[in-house]
């Protein structure tokens, strides 16, 4: 990874990776419960990366003095 990427939007996208493989893994399993975990999981980690995608686009929006977002 490059080092332009925020540290949130890096933690968003693993939670995201994290909750789709453990959901994968529990629906193999058919272990209903293992699947709801990872999905919650994912779901906070989309929720994360794409509010901090947001916040960092705005902060680079603002920087440059065109703030029309």
């Amino acid at each position: 990874m490059t080092k332009n990427i925020p540290k949130y939007v890096r933690v968003g996208m693993l939670l995201l990776v994290m909750g789709a493989i453990i959901v994968g893994i529990g629906t193999y399993l058919s272990k209903g419960s293992l699947s709801l975990y990872g999905l919650i999981m994912a779901i906070c980690g989309f929720v994360i990366y794409f509010a901090a995608s947001i916040a960092s686009r705005r902060k680079n929006m603002q920087n440059r003095g065109n703030a029309t977002f």
